[in-house]
């Protein structure tokens, strides 16, 4: 068979552009690190490579919402701690307040205090975040959640709970509505109140009480109706006379499965509550204990009555701390998923990336050595292209 000077050119020439580009791509290879720059140069390693890569950016994503939920939570858990703390020092002051040594001009002081912690605690509830957004207005982040004017605390937000994506499957709440931390809270004993009349004109201070019977209390409203000193009838919510008793100082009174004690001698007339548990917010319960110690008592009636209003106001600050306890409980919770979650997806991405190294990264060792061998191919492809080109007739005639 004849081969043509032209065809020897040609595939010298070929050989030359073919290590060429083997060469450029190996060079490529060294210089990148990576072994896929193209799907054309391993089409199954780019398609799982395409997908690892998804993969790996969600996995951040996810990491960078729980970032930003646990700053917000973290927040939201400081702010109710807060809270807690101020409930706390304003049991201490009623407790204070309703001690028979206090004089009218006492409790004024102390009521001056806790209109300073009331001031507090409504500057706790409208806390904003760093960026301006209001921490407990819902989805109306940009809205001051509370206002509190003539005793009443309006709420200008909503009750919504925006959900962060920590995984698959996997969200959490990343605060909540003003609504429910700071209202909501169940008076009295949290099961019922017992109240006594303001009209009163005995000295009889009525206890918080407590359920003896589940299964009796039946969270209708009563009565408890001094008719003398030492008798009282029992009325139900229809003006109906249910049972009769005599008093004696101290004694425990029981209906429909509760009982609340008395104490301290009672006036014919007197009235006593008890119904179910309202529910009632944190700024009207420490509304409601300033009033009681702004209020002047001088006779023993008055006396009994602000006892009365005070032990009201201790058992709904402490079913209000009971309350932001579990705030407080919830979030703790919350906090936990945050971080559990972004360890899970740290530990993912690194496993994701580990995967990924192995069907996309040069093995930089071998890919030196094959730059070698390939450029000491080019060079003799070249060499002999050059033989070629001189073959000539003329060289030997």
């Amino acid at each position: 068979m004849r081969i043509s000077s032209n065809q020897l050119f040609q595939q010298g020439l070929s050989a030359m552009i073919d290590k060429q580009s083997t060469l450029s791509r190996t060079q490529l290879e060294i210089s990148s690190g990576q072994r896929i720059a193209t799907a054309a140069d391993d089409p199954v390693g780019a398609v799982r490579a395409a997908g690892l890569d998804a993969a790996i950016v969600r996995g951040e994503q996810y990491v960078k919402n729980a970032g930003f939920a646990r700053t917000r939570l973290a927040a939201e858990e400081s702010a109710v701690d807060n809270a807690i703390n101020v409930l706390q020092r304003l049991r201490d002051l009623t407790l204070q307040a309703n001690n028979a040594s206090q004089s009218n001009e006492s409790r004024a002081a102390i009521g001056r205090e806790v209109r300073e912690q009331l001031d507090n605690l409504l500057g706790i509830a409208n806390t904003a975040m760093g960026d301006g957004n209001y921490l407990f207005s819902g989805y109306q982040e940009k809205v001051q959640p509370f206002s509190f004017s003539n005793g009443t605390l309006t709420y200008h937000g909503d009750d919504g709970r925006r959900d962060i994506q920590l995984g698959p499957g996997r969200s959490v709440a990343d605060a909540d509505p003003g609504s429910q931390v700071f209202a909501g809270i169940r008076k009295g004993n949290g099961d019922f109140e017992a109240l006594a009349n303001s009209a009163n004109t005995g000295s009889a201070v009525v206890s918080v009480g407590s359920v003896t019977d589940k299964t009796a209390w039946d969270e209708r409203t009563y009565e408890i109706v001094f008719t003398s000193p030492t008798n009282y009838d029992i009325v139900d919510d229809t003006s109906t006379v249910i049972s009769s008793g005599t008093y004696n100082e101290g004694d425990t009174i029981e209906l429909a499965g509760v009982s609340v004690g008395l104490s301290g001698p009672a006036a014919a007339g007197d009235r006593f509550t008890v119904r179910a548990s309202e529910r009632s917010d944190v700024m009207s319960i420490v509304e409601q204990l300033a009033q009681t110690l702004e209020t002047t008592a001088n006779t023993s009636g008055e006396r009994a009555a602000q006892s009365n209003g005070l032990n009201v106001a201790l058992s709904d600050i402490s079913r209000a701390i009971d309350h932001l306890v579990e705030v407080q409980t919830s979030i703790g919770a919350r906090l936990n998923v945050v971080d559990q979650e972004e360890n899970l997806n740290e530990n993912v991405n690194v496993q994701l990336q580990g995967t990924l190294s192995g069907i996309r990264d040069a093995d930089i060792v071998e890919a030196a050595t094959r730059f070698n061998q390939t450029l000491i191919s080019l060079q003799a492809a070249q060499q002999a292209f050059a033989r070629v080109q001189q073959l000539s007739l003329f060289n030997v005639l």
